[in-house]
């Protein structure tokens, strides 16, 4: 099989997922857009496969989770989310945007992950890329540490 191309469709992220799914000759079922529809609600970011399979099955959705760990892979592969390693032994995921980047400060104690964009990150990211001759999109970046109320324990 052959992977599907990752979309550069115009238009909305659901009329975009839609474009790609049938662009990769597969079906736009209830199941994909419910899976769709709670990594975009931007609420809360980062969830993780079991997470979205638990908040479909607590609004009465009947789901198995292999179909939400599938679901996913599709958006990625679409080019609408990404898959972040937080420092767990599983994926979280997040809506693609048009943000030129972003980096991810992540609390070795308690979890939370804090989004952060800094100008001056991207202008030496771009140096880097510009000293070893390659050309910089947008970058995603990981910090590990301790949040301020775990660091003041």
């Amino acid at each position: 099989m052959t992977p599907a191309p990752r979309n550069r469709a115009k238009g909305s992220p659901r009329s975009k997922f839609g474009a790609f799914l049938r662009a990769a000759r597969l079906k736009k079922t209830r199941t994909r857009e419910l899976v769709f529809n709670e990594i975009f609600s931007r609420s809360p970011l980062h969830l993780n496969a079991a997470e979205v399979h638990e908040r479909l099955r607590a609004k009465g959705h009947r789901v198995s989770l292999a179909t939400v760990y599938r679901t996913l892979k599709l958006m990625v592969r679409s080019g609408l989310a990404s898959a972040l390693d937080l420092g767990e032994d599983h994926s979280h995921y997040e809506p693609e945007t048009n943000r030129p980047g972003h980096g991810h400060l992540i609390c070795l104690s308690c979890g939370r992950v804090r989004e952060f964009e800094h100008q001056e990150l991207r202008a030496l990211l771009a140096r880097v890329g510009e000293a070893e001759v390659f050309h910089m999109k947008k970058y995603s970046l990981q910090v590990f540490g301790a949040c301020r109320e775990c660091r003041d324990k």
